[in-house]
């Protein structure tokens, strides 16, 4: 079965990304409580202090569909409309391989071999 991986931007017009991200702490740490999250991770862009970037792994579909039906969802979707959210693009994706990128000397490869 694939995992599932979110990710995307935020934007926040004329706003602090940084404190909008420490300000969803709140409601980012306990999502990992939820099954099957792997990863829950939200960032400011350094360069473009406006941008948040979203970072999301999870277990299954189903496991997906319970947060984004669940109440910590709903209150981040909240929090986001209030802080300012002017626009976004999050995608998500089936992840049907994986593999580290730097082989066993620390050689870095493109290749899934």
């Amino acid at each position: 079965m694939d995992r599932i991986t979110l990710w995307g931007w935020i934007d926040f017009d004329g706003k602090d990304a940084a404190a909008i991200v420490r300000g969803a702490t709140q409601h980012i740490a306990p999502t990992y409580d939820e099954q099957g999250c792997v990863h829950y991770v939200w960032t400011a862009d350094p360069v473009q202090t406006h941008r948040v970037w979203v970072f999301e792994e999870w277990e299954t579909v189903a496991d997906l569909a319970a947060h984004l039906e669940g109440p910590l969802y709903r209150a981040m979707s909240g929090y986001l409309a209030e802080a300012g959210m002017t626009g976004a693009e999050v995608n998500k994706y089936a992840v049907a391989r994986k593999a580290p990128v730097y082989d066993g000397s620390g050689v870095p490869r493109a290749a899934f071999d």
